[in-house]
């Protein structure tokens, strides 16, 4: 005998599987004795309905799927300090704010650097204070340089080797515009160079101390 096998694919009656021409059923020989087995459990719905509730199923995984990516990438939150000279080239804020030149130089600092920067130069802003960064890092080859020029104010080990350092001028400022900028940054803190012993004291340089 053989087992009906309802084979309406809409699949193929619409044209979607070239090559296969249109058909409405076919049999299959139960040599097995399946049919005798399990009756009419074997009279199966077309085709095409079991193919759509697989899709269906597929495309709720899928969604489910993408969904919690999305999850894990809304609260994921990052941890890493990159490295300076790596640093420029992810800008997480607004530098422009700030004028192109420091916003540049603000971009090759590290993460918590930037941060603290900007808010020395948010701080400065509402006191009225024109800031410029005429340094941030600097590479070994910079501070070896900038050493045998300024032996006097260059230190053999910098900070801003790390891109944890800047160095502000404060347009037209005297020293109590720059103690007061000096006392914010401590406040937030931050190490501030006028404090500095040896070789000197440094009103204009701004760090994060070493650790």
């Amino acid at each position: 005998m053989s087992i009906p096998f309802n084979f309406n694919l809409n699949m193929i009656n619409q044209g979607f599987m070239p090559g296969i021409s249109k058909m409405s059923s076919m049999t299959m020989p139960d040599s097995l004795g399946i049919y005798n087995s399990f009756g009419s459990m074997m009279t199966m719905d077309p085709i095409d309905s079991f193919c759509s509730n697989i899709m269906q199923d597929f495309t709720q995984r899928q969604n489910e799927f993408f969904k919690a990516i999305l999850e894990v990438l809304n609260s994921a939150t990052v941890d890493h300090t990159p490295e300076p000279f790596v640093a420029q080239n992810i800008r997480p804020y607004d530098y422009n704010k700030y004028g192109k030149k420091n916003g540049e130089l603000i971009s090759q600092l590290t993460p918590t650097m930037q941060e603290k920067t900007m808010q020395l130069l948010e701080y400065a802003k509402s006191q009225n204070l024109n800031i410029k960064i005429t340094s941030g890092y600097r590479t070994p080859a910079e501070q070896a340089e900038l050493r045998r020029k300024r032996p006097d104010v260059a230190a053999t080990k910098s900070l801003h080797c790390e891109g944890k350092a800047v160095d502000l001028k404060i347009i037209n400022g005297t020293y109590n515009d720059y103690k007061k900028l000096g006392d914010y940054a401590k406040s937030i803190g931050m190490r501030w160079g006028g404090d500095f012993k040896n070789p000197k004291p440094e009103e204009w340089h701004f760090d994060l101390g070493w650790s």
